[in-house]
């Protein structure tokens, strides 16, 4: 089953959490601090698959079939942002939520489409 964009949220937040918090590291991110991080998906937006990641005023796409930045900038959690695009089976949870998606958002399209007459 598809994860939701909120769970791969905290998904994105805890791996974050965890790699700065690291116990040989001095510094200590308090998880409050990430409170404004968020997920999202926009098919009509860009028709690639995927993943929108947004902090404050900072945004980037990303790729969900190659892993890659698209467009935008996260700053320097950008690269944690990267680390954990490559992880194990994130991809693949990415890209079941974005078939999930899409499915939404076609059903959406067709009820908001207009019958078409028969006379024209």
């Amino acid at each position: 089953m598809a994860k939701t964009l909120n769970e791969l949220t905290i998904e994105l937040r805890d791996f974050i959490l965890d790699t700065l918090n690291d116990p040989r590291s001095k510094v200590k991110v308090k998880r409050y601090e990430f409170n404004a991080l968020e997920v999202s998906m926009e098919p009509e937006r860009e028709s690639v698959p995927h993943i929108i990641v947004s902090m404050g005023i900072s945004e980037a796409l990303f790729n969900i079939d190659t892993g890659k930045k698209i467009s935008g900038s996260m700053g320097p959690i950008e690269r944690y942002v990267l680390k954990w695009l490559e992880k194990g089976l994130t991809l693949q949870k990415l890209r079941e939520t974005w078939m999930s998606t899409e499915k939404i958002q076609r059903a959406r399209d067709k009820k908001t489409q207009k019958p078409q007459s028969k006379f024209r």
